[in-house]
């Protein structure tokens, strides 16, 4: 219904646009046929009017077409940095069934929202409570060796974090794979929505920019499938 629908607009659109012109070319054959000075002020007013309507008319349809082009990207939010801690949480807090991970180590996610100590305030264990309801988390990473120096310490930091998750929830829900190249993209999916974005070197990736988008947007699809096949392939 959604396809008709959209057909149904264009074809309307061509009819509108195909009608003005008509109507102006009859007019302007019916101006040059009359001698009437008061029909030729009459019609003159009246096609100058179509033409500055037609005008209009075409930047619309153009703005439209932009319009429509932006909606099949299915974009929810541009982010122009990560740094939002507080959207973080209520997606956290929304996931029902998956949630997955690629960045660089992951620390900063599991600090904000994995706090397995005692005293840390409870939007800092969000992510524990997911998985106490059963929710998968996958996390994937490159391996330490294609990590930046000062970014070696958070790869043992993350690692004894699962280590202690893992002894804490004793199920598998929550894995972490690694792959054997740097890391090119960040993505983070949450049921049907993901944020996705780049990884620039020496660059933090809270400061980077990224889109959060419907899973089902074309765009997205694109890091699903990468995010898929790394995850097959790494260890």
């Amino acid at each position: 219904m959604k396809i008709f629908g959209k057909n149904f607009k264009i074809n309307a659109s061509i009819i509108i646009l195909a009608f003005l012109t008509l109507f102006i070319i009859i007019s302007l054959i019916f101006v040059i046929l009359t001698d009437n000075r008061i029909v030729l002020s009459i019609f003159g007013s009246l096609v100058a009017g179509l033409i500055v309507a037609i005008i209009q008319f075409v930047i619309a349809w153009q703005d439209y077409n932009e319009t429509e082009k932006l909606s099949r990207l299915e974009l929810i939010e541009i982010m122009y940095n990560r740094d939002d801690r507080v959207l973080y949480e209520k997606l956290i807090n929304k996931a029902k069934r998956e949630i997955k991970i690629m960045g660089v180590t992951a620390i900063r996610f599991l600090r904000d929202f994995a706090d397995y100590d005692e005293s840390a305030p409870q939007n800092a264990k969000i992510l524990l409570s997911k998985l106490g309801q059963g929710v998968k988390i996958n996390i994937i990473l490159p391996d330490i060796k294609f990590l930046p120096d000062e970014k070696k310490n958070d790869y043992d930091k993350v690692m004894h974090h699962i280590k202690i998750l893992k002894q804490k929830f004793q199920n598998d829900e929550i894995v972490v794979k690694y792959f054997n190249h740097n890391s090119a993209h960040s993505i983070f999916v949450i049921d049907d929505t993901c944020i996705v974005g780049p990884v620039f070197p020496k660059i933090e990736s809270k400061n980077t920019s990224a889109l959060h988008l419907k899973n089902t947007s074309p765009l997205a699809k694109q890091y699903l499938d990468y995010f898929a096949e790394e995850w097959k392939n790494a260890i």
